[in-house]
């Protein structure tokens, strides 16, 4: 298959036959592009059910949220809510990381000053085994504007990756006047964006060397102005794509309107032409609000709440973000080491207040925010340290050190355990046969921890899938090692057997809407033999 997405391929198979007598049809409702006829007759005959059933939302707009979608209708879970395509798709925004101009696959850096080179604006390509996979003629529009400055741009070797997403934008008002307009109406957010702000310079850089370089004729003038504008819809707006194993960056005019929540109720996936399907990721009721998470939920509710404000301009206020210990998991919770290091839980008072004093929850001590982030700086260093050349001793004493500043489920000791348990049991030394039993029974708790905090802060397995995947691997081959120890007492070796297959069965599953070419995709299929194992 194109893609390894059950929901999609269901949607795709459904949607290619008439909805009233099941023939091969491609005429779509115009409203929902949800279902199709072979016949406009067939088409009127079928309104009357299915107008209930059509487009599931409604766009709304308040003082608040602003411009933001809810259910017109129960909508059920796996249901498809969204597909489209993108307005623009192009090289990740930003980025500085060479590709090539014409498939969008990442160049090595020695491959970025090359001899294969695009024939008429001289950008760097892959060479003669280039394939444009996500559109033929992907490339075909900046070509005509980037062999403007080709000669002088190649021979200094002044190739600006970030101006191609922005310059793919500006030239959809020459070819597609329908997309620029609806490219146009989106959220920008210039208020925020002027001569005073961090972003202002970076944007200035961007127009300045496509005016300098390329938009200086009369055919294809632009004012300063209008890159900003559209640098900050894509700041705002557009969405990291993966498909056919490249990073790119792409903007969906519906998708785009979807609200933020630190726990979404849907799910996305990308087909291998960069077509975005939003689907419900569980029940969502008629009047919910329906929703998507635009920053990571293995940050914690400061750096969230933090990114959103940098970069999305609003503040989260969701049931995440709104609870001190993140809804139990003390995800972001700091130790207090006051009065003969009390070993209590320091937490802010007001969740939603950046500028909150934390409180312990056994002494009286208060902390100011100022001093949590000294705290979590100089922890930062300690993993970062960790994990650039990580062994289990290294990451064993970073763990232990973090441990007496901040609690053991914190966000901080999550990228320590997560790398921890992956050597466990596969580096030299430590090879599951060769775990002590106290080693062994240690990568089960840290296995445990974990996928009991994931199942709270991405119950639905839409943000984390591959993060909780390899947990659950790494769970089911320490319990099938524990259960071979064990052999003798059949009962309980049987349970952790029978516990290791479900716990497979559940990563794989997880892993079912990963596309084509995504890391994800690749995981789900080196776990797949393992499943014979139970046979």
């Amino acid at each position: 298959m194109a893609m390894c997405d059950v929901i999609i391929s269901k949607y795709l198979e459904i949607n290619s036959r008439c909805a009233v007598c099941g023939i091969s049809a491609s005429s779509k409702c115009a409203a929902c592009t949800l279902v199709v006829y072979c016949s406009k007759e067939h088409q009127k005959a079928h309104w009357k059910q299915h107008k209930n059933e059509c487009i599931s939302y409604e766009l709304q707009i308040d003082s608040i949220v602003g411009r933001h979608l809810i259910a017109k209708r129960i909508i059920n879970p796996s249901e498809i809510i969204i597909q489209e395509e993108p307005l623009v798709i192009g090289p990740k925004f930003p980025t500085s990381e060479p590709i090539c101009i014409k498939c969008s696959q990442r160049l090595k850096r020695s491959e970025s000053v090359v001899e294969s080179l695009c024939e008429k604006c001289l950008w760097p390509i892959c060479g003669t085994g280039c394939a444009t996979s996500i559109n033929q003629n992907t490339h075909e529009s900046e070509c005509k504007v980037l062999v403007n400055g080709s000669e002088k741009i190649a021979k200094n070797n002044d190739y600006m990756y970030d101006a191609l997403t922005p310059l793919k934008c500006l030239l959809l008002q020459f070819t597609d006047k329908n997309k620029w307009n609806r490219l146009m109406e989106l959220e920008n957010h210039m208020e925020y964006r002027g001569p005073e702000s961090e972003v202002y310079e970076e944007i200035n850089s961007v127009y300045n060397y496509l005016k300098n370089n390329y938009l200086s004729g009369e055919e294809f003038e632009t004012s300063s102005d209008l890159i900003h504008k559209i640098c900050g819809i894509l700041d705002i707006n557009a969405l990291d794509v993966q498909v056919a194993g490249l990073e790119l960056t792409a903007i969906y005019p519906t998708v785009s309107k979807l609200e933020h929540n630190c726990l979404p109720n849907t799910g996305i996936s990308f087909d291998k032409c960069g077509r975005i399907y939003v689907y419900a990721a569980r029940n969502i009721a008629k009047g919910e609000h329906i929703t998507t998470m635009y920053t990571n939920a293995l940050w914690g509710t400061r750096e969230r709440r933090a990114h959103l404000l940098s970069t999305k301009y609003f503040k989260c206020n969701c049931k995440r973000c709104s609870d001190a210990t993140e809804l139990g998991t003390h995800f972001s919770t700091i130790v207090c080491n006051a009065k003969d290091f009390c070993k209590g839980n320091l937490t802010p008072i007001h969740p939603l207040d950046d500028f909150s004093e934390w409180e312990c929850d056994r002494c009286p001590t208060t902390v100011s925010s100022d001093k949590i982030d000294t705290i979590l700086i100089g922890l930062n260093h300690i993993v970062d340290k960790a994990l650039q050349n990580p062994s289990i001793n290294s990451l064993e004493d970073a763990f232990s050190k973090l441990k007496t500043h901040v609690h053991s489920n914190h966000y901080l000791c999550f990228n320590v355990k997560h790398t921890l348990i992956q050597l466990y049991g596969h580096s030299m030394g430590y090879k599951h046969s060769m775990l002590t039993d106290d080693l062994l029974k240690r990568k089960l708790e840290l296995c445990r921890d974990m996928f009991f905090v994931l199942n709270i802060i991405d119950p639905l397995y839409t943000r984390l899938n591959i993060y909780t995947s390899v947990i659950l691997y790494e769970l089911h081959l320490a319990l099938l090692e524990s259960a071979a120890r064990i052999s003798e007492n059949k009962a309980e070796s049987k349970g952790m057997h029978d516990e290791a297959k479900v716990l497979l069965s559940k990563a794989l599953d997880i892993l079912k809407n990963e596309p084509e070419g995504s890391p994800g995709f690749k995981l789900l299929h080196a776990y797949k033999p393992k499943i014979t194992t139970f046979e």
